[in-house]
């Protein structure tokens, strides 16, 4: 019996539709708890992905001609977390707070759109059934190595943080789509 084989745009892509449909969620909801619930989640999701890409996909975009779309993307990402870390420090008692969240959010979806468009059917075209395996299992692997809070730049060692202000509970809003487990 062989082993499942992973496509890491598939694994990407999933990160990106929670996001949406998370995002979704926080436009629809009026309770306070539930919008803070599901802004947290935002927030925890967006940091892992980004920073599970920076440490496993992006390392092999230049071996298939991405190098370029790799530092934009990179670029993309710090922004990302700045807006993050607005976010984290906003408490849903504030009037700025849907606010906050959304340009984040919509920083987020917009990087999203493009590597979906743009970058993710050259991946799928460069690389082999075993590198695209092989890359989604780093990813994978990464998801759950990552910081799952945006880190102060110039932090000596990522480390996991609590939740940020977004929730005054550590509540967390459920993901409609999981990963596979390795």
């Amino acid at each position: 019996m062989s082993a499942a084989m992973f496509d890491v745009t598939k694994e990407i892509k999933l990160d990106h539709d929670n996001v949406r449909d998370l995002f979704d969620m926080f436009k629809a909801a009026a309770d306070l708890k539930q919008k803070a619930a599901l802004a947290n989640t935002l927030i925890r999701e967006m940091t892992i992905h980004g920073d599970a890409e920076e440490i496993s996909v992006y390392n092999d975009y230049s071996v298939v001609g991405l190098g370029d779309a790799a530092v934009h993307n990179q670029e993309e990402h710090a922004e990302i977390k700045q807006l993050l870390t607005a976010a984290g420090k906003t408490t849903v008692d504030k009037p700025e707070y849907t606010s906050v969240i959304e340009r984040a959010v919509t920083a987020f979806l917009t990087h999203a759109k493009e590597e979906e468009d743009e970058q993710h059917p050259l991946l799928r075209n460069k690389l082999s059934a075993q590198d695209n395996d092989r890359l989604a299992r780093a990813f994978l692997k990464a998801r759950k190595l990552v910081p799952n809070r945006p880190q102060n730049a110039g932090a000596a060692a990522p480390q996991k943080a609590a939740p940020a202000q977004a929730t005054s509970n550590n509540e967390f809003a459920a993901l409609r789509f999981a990963h596979p487990e390795l």
